[in-house]
Formats: structure tokens, sequence, C-alpha cells
């Protein structure tokens, strides 16, 4: 009998300890990407140490956390000049509690380098500084998911200061934002083994990306009207132009081929 009554107690235990740890409460998934990262380097390696969330939790108004979510890979050395032609990195991914994303941090590590014709080239953070924010507004909803795009513009964050010695200067230069309310702009080009510069231009603004080995290329922008502008990067060919561009919320515009022309 005792044993029975013990027996009970402990099964009465153990489901006050498991309904304490289970969380039922309502949340959302969050995906945390890298995309699109041209340059006109071989390869550009970059330390990924993880991302902090600014996130205020429903019914905490002015109550902002900070919520790190660490890259998990053994390997946190990038080459994120592949990240081309519609290819991302996942960096984190999470469940959160219901909220407001209010802004996102990229944290980066110290072993940066670029590559040219096998030399290597160290890129030294300014000022040692590890991390690089955008604001970023996100309400978060029950059983949604989310997926939070982090643009690392290579093209606007590597300078040449002195071209003989090569000199550079490195300051990351990300943008941050939804698939929400976005489309995509993909195209292919040929000489496919040219790999030329991409621009979407809309008014004042250009975003950049290359094409990979096989000429394929992709943008995710904002509605609206665009010119694309294509730099071979060859003196031995023409550059292009394509005006009026239409890119429409949540579809993809797909271009007919761009052959660049010798001169």
């Amino acid at each position: 009998m005792n044993r029975t009554k013990n027996l009970l107690l402990l099964i009465f235990l153990l489901l006050i300890w498991s309904c304490k740890d289970f969380d039922d409460s309502p949340k959302a998934l969050v995906n945390i990407v890298l995309i699109d990262a041209p340059a006109q380097w071989d390869s550009v390696i970059v330390e990924i140490q993880g991302v902090e969330l600014d996130f205020v939790p429903n019914g905490r108004d002015g109550e902002i956390q900070k919520i790190f979510l660490p890259y998990e890979p053994g390997d946190k050395e990038i080459d994120i000049s592949q990240l081309v032609g519609g290819v991302a990195l996942p960096v984190a991914r999470s469940e959160m509690h219901l909220g407001q994303i209010t802004g996102i941090t990229l944290r980066l590590g110290p072993a940066n380098a670029l590559y040219l014709d096998e030399d290597r080239y160290p890129l030294e953070l300014p000022g040692g500084n590890t991390d690089y924010s955008q604001p970023l507004l996100v309400d978060l909803e029950n059983g949604f998911s989310y997926d939070l795009i982090i643009d690392f513009d290579l093209e606007k964050s590597i300078r040449v200061t002195d071209p003989d010695p090569l000199t550079l200067y490195f300051n990351p230069t990300i943008e941050a934002f939804t698939g929400i309310g976005r489309g995509d702009l993909a195209g292919i080009t040929s000489p496919a083994e040219l790999q030329p510069v991409i621009y979407a231009i809309k008014d004042q603004d250009s975003v950049s990306t290359h094409t990979n080995t096989s000429g394929n290329f992709q943008f995710r922008l904002e509605p609206g009207s665009y010119t694309v502008y294509i730099n071979p990067k060859d003196s031995k060919y023409l550059a292009d132009t394509l005006l009026n561009v239409s890119v429409v919320s949540g579809k993809t515009t797909t271009l007919e081929r761009i052959t660049l022309e010798k001169r």
C-alpha cells in the first residue's frame, strides 16, 4: 500500500515538474539570413559571431530586451562574396514570444580578410567595432514565421585607399529588412565568365550585386520602377542599361537574358 502511495506521489510530482517546464505560450518563428554580398575581389572572408535583436515584449512598452542569437557552426569564417544569385546564409533561427522587434545588430569577429590573386589582405574593423546595427520594425504574431534579411554590401564596405601597395579601408555596411512586401528581380547575363556588377537604381538610391559563375543574379527589392545597369568590369565589353523595370510585391520579375556586346 505504501509503495502504491509513493508511486502515485512520484507521478504527481513529475506531472507538476513537467507542467512547470512546459511553455505553451504563443510564439512566432524568426529566421535570420545573410544575402547578396557582392564585391570585385576574388573572395572576402568575414567572421560571423551572430546577431542581437532589440525586442519589446507585448504588454511591456518601452522595455527593450537584448536577445543574442549566435551563429552556431564551428567555422564562423564565411566567404560572403559567394552569396550571389539568390544564395543565402542561414545565420540564426529561434522561436520568440510575441512582441515587436525594433532593431537588429550583426556581430562580427576579428578574422576578416580579402583575397586577391592568392594574396591575403587583412580587413581591420574600424576602431575595433564588432557590432553593426540597423533599425527594423517587425510585429511578431502567434504561429507566423518571419524572415529577417541582412544584406552585407561589400561594394560599399571596402574602399581602396592606396592601389600600390594595395591598402584597404573596411567599414561594414549593412541593410536589414523583412521579406514582407518585397519582390524579387532575377536575371542571367552572358558571357557568364564576366561576372559583371548589376545595379538596381531607384530615385537617388541603388543596390548592387554580382552574378554567380553561371551568370545568374537576384535582388530582393521594394516595389517600384528601377533602372538596371550592368557593368561588365572588362574594357572589351560595353555596359548595358535597362529602363523602367517593374518590381511587384510578392512576385519575381525575371528579365530576358542580357548579352553583353564586345566593343
